[in-house]
């Protein structure tokens, strides 16, 4: 069986752990990758611009370049997107702040977010092959703060929080209106509307009334 060749970077200031992500990609079936390490932002602006990698693995808190332009994995990020804009990037942090991780996210745009303390090795082959996939993969605690995210710029008003918490309640929805002034008709079009807010991706097995538990909305 052919083996898919994967040129990947490792952006990663402690030799220990970029040698522990290689391991576990060679037990990656299927794919070999041909791995090239870089332990400070000046190593990884050369190997940036000069090796075309489909893939990198990006750690955060770097050791700054000697011109103090690119002083965290944030500005090599920028700087990947510029250069090879098909590039899969997997931020592989320990960094935990809400505010920075959606910043990055919104600047780069990172196929796979996820906490250091967060992963296994399973989880970071999981990463690798859906990114490779063109799929987005978040650790636990990133998926957490990009809910808080999203529900934030949501606006439900009382008739969809009570709609929510009497199915929460195992009400049918052709019994609603027995607790709300609406018709069932206009219950329904508020469900879908619902669904539609939480459930952009149409995903097969959502779940209203859970997903709306996750968000804080009931």
């Amino acid at each position: 069986m052919n083996r898919i060749g994967i040129n990947l970077l490792i952006i990663e200031d402690s030799t220990i752990i970029a040698n522990a992500y290689k391991h576990i990609l060679g037990e990656i079936v299927d794919m070999t990758f041909n791995v090239t390490f870089a332990k400070n932002c000046d190593e990884a602006i050369h190997k940036i611009q000069r090796i075309k990698t489909q893939v990198v693995i990006l750690d955060l808190q770097l050791p700054t370049s000697k011109n103090e332009r690119f002083i965290c994995g944030e500005d090599l990020g920028v700087l990947i997107r510029k250069e090879s804009p098909d590039t899969k990037i997997l931020v592989l942090t320990s960094v935990a702040d809400q505010t920075r991780i959606q910043n990055i996210i919104n600047e780069i745009r990172p196929e796979g977010f996820m906490i250091k303390a967060d992963i296994d090795g399973i989880d970071l082959k999981n990463a690798i092959i859906s990114a490779i996939k063109g799929k987005i993969y978040y650790s636990k605690t990133i998926e957490g703060f990009t809910r808080k995210t999203f529900a934030n710029k949501i606006t439900i008003d009382d008739f969809d929080r009570q709609i929510l918490y009497h199915l929460s309640m195992g009400e049918k929805t052709k019994d609603l209106s027995n607790f709300i002034p609406l018709s069932t008709r206009a219950i329904e079009v508020r469900k879908t509307k619902l669904k539609n807010l939480l459930d952009p991706k149409n995903n097969k097995n959502f779940n209203l009334v859970k997903e709306a538990k996750k968000l804080g909305f009931i």
